[in-house]
């Protein structure tokens, strides 16, 4: 491996800011060479001591202002079986709060005493999420609303601040996420607002005084826009909109300003509001790039200070500060990359093509620095979802393939989001293949244009992007030099047959059901075509995948030795749905961009 690229994957990255007092000291989440970290940071000294460290998958953490514990979700070997724990003020041990290692436990919050932590899990049966509570005292777990469908996960700012209600999501489709409202202290739940509508409504930020919400839904519009609950009244109304989604809300501590995070073309733009004077704020605005749409960006308890983590393609995740009384904006961190590889780093620019049907498809390009983009080797890099959007982030992979002279092309085909309802369900069920000709095109582009030597086009993709990727090798085999599968579909049936149990529904809604589709899942699934591979093969898999699982891989990487093709098979025993672990970072991006290069280069 050379130096270039272990420094390349080793860049240091933060992300996940939460508050831990009123507004002087913060914790966040810190991937290096060392793997992953908690970390907390006062912002008057600029200190910042390591809390926890380790390899395992973080996925979330909460801030209690209160008692200055953190609160995070934590998996082994990329199961995606969460327990969650609790780090006390001043202590380096973690308390486990959980204890079911085949179970995932999602955290809606701590009580404002930081006594009664709720959350959602599928312990008593894996196919559903039952809401739960537990008193961190006593050790004592109440089931506090029994479901008997699948996703019933806490929501946004899940908890409200009197710690009374949980708002959760039932997730049945892209475009069907409910959003209902349980009543701690009853065991009683509705939906929000009360009617039987297909919509989508999620991140809610509550009033400090629990009497509402703002959140956002797609009720009425192609595109999600802000709307606000009133509790009493049980009135929901609309309070803005910008003809693309938003993509995320956050209310100060004292309710005097709404932060709303909107999605224009891939970029972020944030928007903050005065709700006492109604009117728009003229507020800095932080540099181009996207606030990561997985993370929330909370204010101070105190003060109006919002932290946010800012990523763009040729800067890595960091954390940012906005305060708005002392009209400053900082970034809390020195840049991650050296002076010498900071200037190999590109922003990509986006471009556009037309599809077999004439529909607008976006793409995201990336030409190595100091390069004409003229007859260059292009790798085609497909997002997972498919229900998810390419957006101009930081890749190592991707900047170390451009810093090499390959090109890579991102493109967002038809299902993906960030372009309104409409767009997004163009590739369901019987559309399928849609979108595999809408890579066609692109590589048709592509060359008409005189950006792709037509000779050494690749093409690549994780989940999702997997399954497209093995689609567009066996069903254009004519255009690859070579192609990468990471954690993708070969069988739609057998993906769905043994996708985790809660999964399969909503995982219905978009490739169409066992039960009605069977034969059509099948059709469009890799595993017609894949006699027509031509193309040499690498395919990584994680063998704890609970969402793809490694049957799948092995299916293809079996059906492509008995035709006589070439496919190099990595699959990682502590993994799961995709290569998380630095070690095996380490290991796994050598060997593909290796795979790459001698087909490209």
């Amino acid at each position: 491996m050379s130096d270039k690229l272990k420094r390349f994957l080793e860049m240091r990255t933060e992300r996940s800011p939460v508050w831990l007092d009123g507004g002087e000291t913060i914790a966040f989440l810190r991937h290096d060479g060392a793997g992953c970290r908690v970390c907390e940071m006062d912002l008057k000294s600029r200190r910042c001591v390591s809390r926890l460290s380790g390899d395992e998958r973080i996925w979330s953490i909460k801030g209690q202002p209160s008692t200055g514990g953190i609160l995070f979700a934590m998996d082994a070997g990329g199961n995606e079986c969460e327990q969650l724990y609790l780090l006390k003020k001043g202590e380096t041990e973690p308390r486990r709060l959980t204890d079911d290692p085949k179970a995932r436990h999602f955290p809606g919050g701590l009580s404002p005493d930081g006594k009664t932590l709720s959350y959602a899990c599928n312990t008593r049966e894996k196919q559903t999420f039952d809401i739960w509570k537990s008193d961190l005292e006593t050790g004592e777990k109440t089931l506090v609303l029994q479901n008997d469908d699948h996703y019933n996960w806490p929501a946004g700012d899940a908890l409200s601040p009197d710690g009374r209600y949980l708002l959760y999501n039932k997730l049945q489709g892209e475009s069907d996420n409910a959003l209902w409202m349980a009543d701690l202290s009853g065991g009683m739940s509705v939906r929000v607002p009360g009617d039987s509508l297909i919509s989508a409504e999620t991140k809610p930020a509550w009033r400090h005084d629990s009497k509402g919400f703002y959140l956002l839904s797609d009720r009425g519009s192609d595109f999600l826009n802000v709307w606000y609950y009133d509790i009493e009244t049980a009135n929901m109304e609309r309070v803005h909109s910008y003809g693309w989604d938003v993509e995320g809300l956050s209310l100060s501590g004292d309710d005097r300003y709404l932060a709303v995070f909107v999605n224009e073309n891939g970029y972020t733009i944030l928007h903050i509001y005065d709700l006492v004077s109604g009117a728009p704020v003229n507020a800095m605005q932080p540099p181009k790039g996207v606030l990561s749409n997985y993370q929330t960006a909370p204010w101070s308890p105190e003060g109006h200070k919002l932290l946010f983590t800012l990523v763009s393609g040729k800067r890595p995740e960091s954390i940012w500060l906005l305060d708005l009384d002392a009209e400053r904006m900082e970034r809390l961190f020195d840049r991650a990359a050296a002076p010498e590889d900071e200037a190999l780093l590109v922003e990509p620019s986006l471009g556009g093509f037309a599809s077999f049907d004439g529909l607008a498809v976006p793409y995201w390009l990336y030409v190595p620095a100091g390069r004409k983009a003229e007859n260059l080797p292009v790798v085609i890099e497909i997002h997972g979802g498919p229900e998810g959007q390419e957006v101009p982030d930081f890749s190592a992979y991707i900047q170390y393939l451009v810093s090499e002279g390959i090109a890579v092309a991102a493109p967002n085909v038809r299902g993906s989001t960030g372009y309104g309802k409409a767009y997004t369900h163009l590739d369901d069920v019987e559309k399928r293949l849609d979108s595999v000709r809408d890579i066609e095109c692109l590589v048709k582009h592509l060359v008409e244009q005189g950006i792709a030597n037509p000779k050494k086009i690749a093409v690549t993709g994780t989940s999702y992007g997997g399954f497209m990727t093995l689609s567009c090798a066996a069903r254009c085999p004519g255009l690859w030099a070579c192609a990468i599968d990471t954690v993708g579909m070969y069988n739609l049936v057998t993906f769905l047959e043994n996708t985790a149990e809660y999964r399969r529904r909503h995982r219905e809604s978009e490739y169409g059901s066992l039960e009605l589709h069977r034969e059509l899942l099948e059709r469009v699934s890799p595993v017609a075509k894949i006699g027509d591979i031509v193309a040499p093969m690498m395919i990584v898999q994680g063998k704890n995948d609970p969402r793809v699982p490694y049957t799948e891989a092995e299916q293809a990487v079996k059906a492509l030795r008995e035709n006589g093709r070439r496919v190099e098979y990595l699959c990682y025993e502590d993994e799961g749905h995709g290569i998380s672990k630095q070690k095996n970072k380490l290991d796994c991006y050598p060997k593909m961009i290796a795979f790459l290069k001698e087909h490209l280069c």
